[in-house]
């Protein structure tokens, strides 16, 4: 069996403004379709913050997204292709801004929209299909079962940028525990 279908989820356990996410694989290929996911509710529901796919029609027929669009409001979710090609085969990187391009960027402090577009409690990284080097079609014509077991995820360093939502009442923000939370 080959388990493709992985999420990831990564905990802060207090609300913040993300303004980034990098992703740093090892000795995989990036993911071929997968979705950066942000929860506001400490992990109890997600949704979608940015889609990526192999091709424009995966795009299309995975998520309903046309491919590759420039961004036209503070809280656009887009689906784009330029992070799932298999070159590099290892060590390659994904680096997801959720702020600039967008319209508000240059005044986020004057954008509601794009200040509630970044905040998140929870990230969570939904890898759908690895990249395989149509190793599952050559699995299939010479009968060789092991070939797509050769391919994984394989990450070495995540980082996520940003900072708590303090409402600038705080000159440190503390950390907001959910009491319900049971992580």
């Amino acid at each position: 069996m080959v388990y493709s279908n992985v999420s990831l989820p990564i905990f802060s356990y207090q609300l913040f403004h993300v303004a980034y996410v990098l992703i740093k694989f090892a000795n995989s290929p990036r993911p071929d379709l997968w979705v950066l996911e942000r929860s506001v509710d400490f992990g109890k529901t997600y949704k979608p913050w940015q889609y990526f796919a192999h091709s424009k029609a995966d795009c299309w027929e995975r998520f309903g997204k046309e491919a590759n669009v420039r961004v036209s409001k503070d809280d656009d979710v887009i689906c784009t292709t330029e992070y799932s090609r298999i070159v590099p085969l290892e060590n390659g990187e994904i680096v997801i801004s959720l702020v600039n391009g967008r319209p508000g960027a240059h005044n986020f402090t004057h954008s509601p929209t794009l200040r509630e577009f970044t905040k998140a409690t929870d990230i969570r990284l939904h890898f759908i299909r690895t990249n395989t080097l149509l190793g599952h079609l050559i699995s299939k014509a010479q009968r060789d079962p092991t070939v797509t077991r050769r391919y994984f995820y394989s990450i070495k360093d995540i980082s996520v940028g940003g900072q708590c939502v303090c409402n600038g009442h705080a000159e440190v923000c503390e950390p907001k525990s959910d009491p319900d939370s049971h992580r």
